[in-house]
């Protein structure tokens, strides 16, 4: 069974290089790991932004989060589910997003605020991860590695919001690097990750395509989130999208009160989006 895998994942990375080549030269990939926001004050240069007076993202104490990789929107009716999910959530993560002028334009119709963190640009349109909600965070940040393979960097975003009981919410939006054959690179990118999860005190949503084809890649996961005190949210009528087996993209959780878990069937993507519904948990009187 495992030759069987191997020799899968050596076919999958010879596909994928030989995609990577056909289109290298009409990609540019950014020197420095930067951002892009639908603020008219970021420089298009910033690894990070801060916000002066953000808004608490949270609906009355009620929080719904959904996360989505959107597959560059190359899928017909992608932006009907993108502005139900928009519509529907206080919190929309997607990865693996092409800022294309479409896409550019019904955020601003919905006049939802949005953060990009920068992996490369293809045909002149940026793709990586974005956050998408009513009002900014406090304070995001752009952090990238590149695929050790094919070179194609993947991103992040460690973001932290308001809410309304004055708290902050840290939310880390990822896509995990996805060929190769061991764990170093895999956990090299997650250590950001899990150096901000644990100088955090508040709660916490760590969500996104983490490709985890594999249990060796599932188990470093749950004993990371284990450590910073997370939980998984995991949908009962369950159709994420899966690889081996496996699911591919989890939404984690802590401080907060889940109400449900679901996953969305649609052919928008090659992954179902997976939302949460959230309630902030009350504070006990000191």
């Amino acid at each position: 069974m495992i030759k069987i895998l191997v020799k899968l994942i050596l076919f999958l990375m010879l596909v994928v290089g030989a995609s990577s080549f056909y289109i290298y030269h009409n990609t540019d990939i950014p020197s420095e790991d930067t951002l892009l926001s639908s603020s008219v004050n970021t420089d298009p240069a910033e690894q990070c932004i801060n916000i002066a007076e953000p808004t608490p993202i949270d609906r009355h104490g009620n929080l719904d989060i959904a996360t989505w990789n959107i597959y560059k929107q190359t899928k017909d009716d992608w932006l009907s589910v993108l502005t139900t999910l928009t519509d529907r959530t206080e919190l929309l993560l997607l990865q693996e997003v092409s800022q294309s002028v479409e896409l550019t334009q019904q955020l601003e119709i919905l006049k939802e605020a949005w953060v990009l963190s920068k992996a490369f640009v293809y045909e002149g349109e940026p793709i990586g991860v974005m956050n998408i909600s009513a009002g900014y965070p406090i304070s995001s940040c752009s952090y990238r590695l590149a695929e050790p393979l094919i070179k194609y960097p993947k991103s992040l975003l460690i973001s932290h919001y308001l809410l309304s009981d004055s708290s902050q919410l840290l939310v880390i939006n990822i896509h995990s690097v996805n060929f190769t054959l061991g764990l170093k690179a895999y956990r090299q990118q997650l250590e950001i990750v899990a150096t901000a999860m644990n100088s955090h005190t508040g709660p916490i949503i760590l969500a996104g395509d983490l490709n985890t084809w594999s249990q060796e890649r599932l188990s470093y996961i749950q004993e990371l989130v284990k450590q910073a005190g997370l939980t998984e949210a995991i949908p009962k009528d369950d159709s994420r999208t899966t690889f081996m087996g496996s699911p591919l993209d989890h939404i984690f959780y802590r401080e907060l009160q889940l109400v449900n878990t679901e996953s969305i069937v649609t052919d928008s993507s090659d992954h179902n989006p997976v939302k949460a519904y959230f309630r902030l948990q009350r504070k006990r009187p000191q």
